[in-house]
């Protein structure tokens, strides 16, 4: 048996012997004699559920993540995706060893990465320019399976305007107003679960990714492909239950750029 708390008296469980670990929740307060004493701090309770590999709603949580802000951009922006649950780290320039470990970077529009930069940013999913965003950064992006929202600077929507985009990409695999991707606007699915995979835009992947869900017995509740001429962009749900050698076997799909298990 497993504790979680942000009290002594959630602790203290753990000192009379009722429950095995005691994790500290701190997504509200963190009080340090609790932390000091937890086996484990955790700052949301998808990362306890990730942690014990428990059932969950998102397959990552998002205090993993790291958003990299960069330059001058709205703090009302940067607040929304503190309290979505991201790590954020504010630079004012775009130094490589953060980009690296970026799975969200929130630029300024005389700011952006260059596509040399991208090359080596691997787990980097999206960017978001407040402003224009440089045409062969929106294209070299694209070839990496990097989507990017941008929006024209003194735009009153935009403090409000990217965040959201953001959260819709990460959250649902929305890609609407994107300006490197293809758009699409998936229905949220009940009791399955979304996998995202982007490849190069070539004939025959979307047959082999069924063939793979059909060797395995998979059913296919939905299913969405969006291509532009760079990228072929999949989202299918499947119920759920199934060997987790399946996403090993998406991912090893030849043509592949990324592959996500979303929720």
């Amino acid at each position: 048996i497993y504790g979680i708390g942000d009290g002594y008296s959630d602790f203290q469980l753990k000192e009379s012997g009722l429950i095995k670990k005691f994790f500290a929740f701190t997504e509200n307060i963190e009080r340090k004699s609790v932390a000091e004493k937890a086996d484990h701090v955790t700052p949301s309770f998808d990362e306890f559920l990730y942690i014990n590999k428990l059932p969950r709603a998102i397959s990552y949580p998002k205090n993993r993540i790291k958003c990299l802000v960069v330059g001058v951009v709205d703090d009302e922006a940067v607040a929304q995706m503190r309290k979505e649950g991201y790590n954020i780290r504010e630079k004012d320039t775009i130094e490589e060893e953060y980009l690296q470990e970026a799975g969200v970077l929130l630029c300024e529009e005389s700011i952006q990465p260059t596509p040399g930069q991208l090359q080596n940013a691997g787990r980097l999913k999206v960017i978001g320019v407040f402003g224009r965003a440089n045409r062969k950064l929106a294209e070299a992006a694209c070839e990496q399976g990097i989507i990017i929202f941008d929006d024209p600077k003194d735009n009153p929507r935009n403090s409000d305007f990217i965040p959201k985009r953001i959260m819709g990409f990460m959250n649902e695999g929305k890609t609407h107003t994107s300006c490197n991707f293809p758009d699409l606007q998936p229905p949220r699915v009940n009791n399955a679960h979304r996998l995202i995979h982007i490849h190069r835009n070539v004939p025959g992947i979307l047959v082999k990714i069924n063939d793979v869900f059909a060797r395995h017995n998979i059913n296919i509740v939905g299913e969405f492909l969006v291509t532009n001429p760079q990228i072929g962009y999949v989202i299918t749900d499947v119920n759920t239950g199934y060997d987790p050698e399946v996403l090993n076997e998406l991912k090893a799909i030849p043509q592949t750029i990324k592959f996500r298990l979303l929720y």
